[in-house]
């Protein structure tokens, strides 16, 4: 299948721009939804599962959300996943004018939060599809930047317009964020060959065309190492990160505002390493870039272990977000480089539903070391130990001979990592 890689100054700075404005709406929703909950149950309980139903959809959904990214046009999807989006936030909107029910209320943000996993795979795809390769490390660090950096402000922004306009007013501003975005995305130029309709009509369904997807993450040794490797980095990180604030707050009995200077440094910290890492990746092997981010994130944990100190916990965290932002770019890259285009939408849904599905396991792993005598350093301790792991795992693994600066001739000795697939595994996943 032959893509359109061909993207002008233009097209780039839409689709960067849709990412930025699609994703300030995913905050300004995050507040608004629980916040009207919060008003009309007035349960803490109530509110917090509005939080919950966030994750869901990218644990079960997200697992077959990529064979739609793979099946069909991913400018078409993103548009409508975008639109999608502004009804719902429009019916929000409506609702919130009066007394709804609550149900009504789950639903809708259960709505909202299935259409996103389907944005993430679309997304990727059509990076790949459209962006020449030697520009991916930097389009990857935008998105880097741009999740980093609404992490950091997200949470002052949609509280802020919440408590500004009100939660009918806000939620407004959310869907003119979406159909903003949606129009960005339409007017890019892209050109994707359409699937036969002869094979279409013999195509899979939906369960077999996954299946594909999962095959082919598992066949190439590097990206089955990576995704498993980076799915226990990500359970160690939220060993410390689900627990921050029952560490700083009930532990240290700390000011709120010694807590988010945590979450600040932690936010500055992944920009810095998000704006490095292209020239990074311009330079250095990518796959022992990822694996010296592994070993970054591994040093940047024990600090608060031998400095049980509440200022060495934001140093700590502040350089731990250096070097995930530089795992995650060069990871990203490396994917892009070596995963089939035609699978890009799977392989990346599925490692997404992996990395979501390690945050509740690592937050409540995190929670029983808290309970214990000395909990800073027992909870920074054991993250680091689960880390170092990681590290020696990483340096151990396929993905240190990845490099996306690589000769054909060493391209085709990566290639060389593929297990031998089933009949037409591979095949249909090159045709598809």
């Amino acid at each position: 299948m032959a893509f359109d890689k061909a993207q002008s100054p233009a097209d780039s700075i839409r689709l960067r721009s849709a990412l930025l404005v699609s994703t300030t709406g995913d905050w300004i929703y995050r507040f608004a939804v629980p916040t009207l909950i919060l008003a009309v149950t007035g349960s803490a309980l109530s509110t917090a599962f509005a939080y919950v139903l966030e994750y869901i959809p990218y644990i079960v959904v997200g697992m077959v959300s990529g064979v739609v990214a793979d099946r069909w046009d991913r400018r078409r999807i993103m548009v409508i996943c975008d639109g999608t989006s502004f009804v719902l936030a429009m019916v929000i909107a409506g609702v919130s004018l009066g007394h709804p029910p609550v149900a009504v209320l789950y639903l809708c943000a259960f709505a909202l939060a299935c259409v996103r996993p389907f944005y993430f795979p679309a997304f990727q795809g059509l990076l790949v599809d459209t962006v020449a390769p030697e520009q991916r490390s930097r389009m990857n660090a935008w998105t880097q930047t741009v999740d980093s950096g609404l992490n950091l402000i997200g949470p002052v922004i949609g509280t802020a317009i919440v408590a500004a306009m009100g939660v009918s007013s806000a939620t407004l501003v959310n869907a003119v964020s979406f159909a903003m975005s949606a129009l960005l995305v339409y007017q890019i130029r892209y050109g994707r060959a359409s699937v036969d309709a002869a094979e279409d009509a013999a195509a899979p369904q939906v369960i077999r065309d996954f299946l594909v997807g999962l095959r082919t993450l598992w066949q190439i040794k590097p990206i089955r190492y990576g995704t498993l490797l980076g799915t226990a980095a990500n359970m160690a990180g939220y060993f410390v990160e689900g627990n921050l604030i029952y560490l700083g707050l009930h532990v240290e009995h700390l000011p709120k505002v010694a807590l988010g200077l945590v979450f600040s440094g932690q936010g500055a910290g992944a920009l810095l390493g998000a704006a490095i890492a292209p020239r990074l990746v311009d330079r250095y092997s990518t796959g022992r870039l990822f694996t010296f981010g592994m070993g970054g994130s591994g040093v940047a944990m024990p600090v608060p272990v031998f400095l049980p100190y509440w200022w060495a916990v934001v140093v700590s965290w502040s350089l731990e977000a250096v070097a995930t932002s530089i795992i995650v770019v060069s990871w990203f890259t490396i994917r892009q480089h070596v995963v089939p285009a035609a699978v890009t939408g799977r392989v990346a849904a599925v490692s997404r539903a992996l990395a979501f599905a390690a945050i509740p396991l690592g937050a409540v792993l995190g929670g029983l070391f808290a309970s214990t005598a000395n909990p800073i350093r027992t909870v920074f301790g054991w993250a680091a130990a689960l880390q170092l792991l990681v590290f020696i795992g990483t340096a151990r693994s396929p993905v240190v001979q990845c490099d996306v600066r690589e000769t054909p001739a060493e391209a085709e000795a990566v290639a060389a990592t593929v297990r031998p697939a089933g009949p037409g595994v591979l095949d249909s996943a090159a045709d598809g």
